[in-house]
């Protein structure tokens, strides 16, 4: 998605893309809902304001990860809302942190953007459950531009709220409870049990879409069934991975897991396909030493050289294995 972007802000090291699709989404609403204020200029405001909420949701995401050791540097908002790059250590702990903080921005918006429309459109009214029911979806008229604006706010956090919350893979909610099944079951399994979920969910979703005729709620149904697709695949590479042994003598050193044994790595000068543990850092045609060469644990996303995974080996890990 980053390609087609507009680069917008850079805030706390992490940048902010516009999708440049998002203006489709901005001529639909304004010509869909183009009467709901006297003036189109609050119809524009509150497309504003709903991805401004959506880009607070994200920062959520984004901050959260960083919180628990992970990276996260982008956030594009596109027709479908946001999307933050996030990369959390490979456990569900941290998985779970990550995507529960989005929601939770929402949450904490809900007594701020409610006050604030009370105060504006019934400031004198005790504000309950009835009054407010009653005001958020009779009254609001009765302040104008203004408290119609501000009425919309509070339903569209709430809406992103519930919605956002749905246990449909892609969705947080999805995610939510790939993370807690991760718990139990191991994440290529918790994967594949919350995908399936995720297209019956997307599914129902695009059925209702097509009854109701709402063009925009099908095109969403359809990304989030192709999401769950891909996580279906995704789930299949895990549990495979999932059956290849270990190396018991080698060790991450951030978060201590054994490296699965397999030629993952292919040598830069002579381009053998080879096991970087099982054969000491050393390519077993050419001798090249990559013990300097830094690269990726997959479950905790760290970064350290090779080295340093040998710190702790049972094995010598300078001499490269005889031939």
């Amino acid at each position: 998605m980053r390609a087609g972007s507009i680069r917008l802000f850079q805030f706390l090291g992490i940048t902010v893309y516009l999708h440049i699709s998002w203006f489709l989404i901005v001529l639909f609403e304004m010509s869909a809902r183009g009467h709901y204020y006297s003036s189109p200029i609050w119809q524009f405001l509150e497309i504003v304001a709903l991805f401004g909420i959506v880009l607070i949701h994200e920062f959520g995401h984004a901050l959260a990860c960083r919180s628990v050791g992970g990276t996260a540097d982008t956030i594009i908002l596109w027709p479908f809302g946001g999307f933050a790059y996030v990369s959390p250590p490979w456990r569900p702990g941290a998985m779970l942190w990550s995507i529960v903080a989005g929601p939770l921005v929402n949450v904490i918006l809900i007594p701020i953007t409610v006050g604030i429309f009370w105060l504006t459109v019934a400031p004198h009214a005790p504000l309950t459950v009835n009054n407010f029911l009653h005001v958020l979806f009779d009254s609001p008229a009765a302040a104008g531009n203004i408290g119609r604006f501000l009425a919309r706010i509070v339903l569209i956090n709430m809406v992103l709220l519930v919605f956002n919350l749905l246990p449909v893979y892609p969705l947080d909610g999805g995610k939510i409870l790939w993370s807690l099944l991760w718990f139990v079951t191991g994440e290529g399994l918790a994967l594949r049990i919350a995908s399936v979920v995720g297209l019956l969910g997307s599914g129902m979703l695009g059925i209702f879409a097509f009854r109701s005729g709402q063009i925009y709620l099908m095109a969403i149904a359809a990304f989030l069934i192709f999401e769950a697709v891909n996580a279906y695949r995704q789930s299949t590479r895990l549990m495979l991975m999932n059956k290849i042994p270990r190396h018991t003598q080698y060790h991450c050193p951030n978060c201590h897991m054994g490296p699965r044994v397999g030629t993952f790595w292919t040598c830069s000068n002579c381009g053998t396909h080879f096991d970087m543990f099982a054969q000491h850092g050393h390519c077993p045609n050419c001798r090249a030493s990559f013990m300097n060469t830094d690269i990726q644990c997959p479950e905790c996303r760290a970064v350290s050289p090779v080295s340093a995974w040998f710190a702790a080996a049972t094995v010598d890990p300078i001499e490269p294995p005889k031939s």
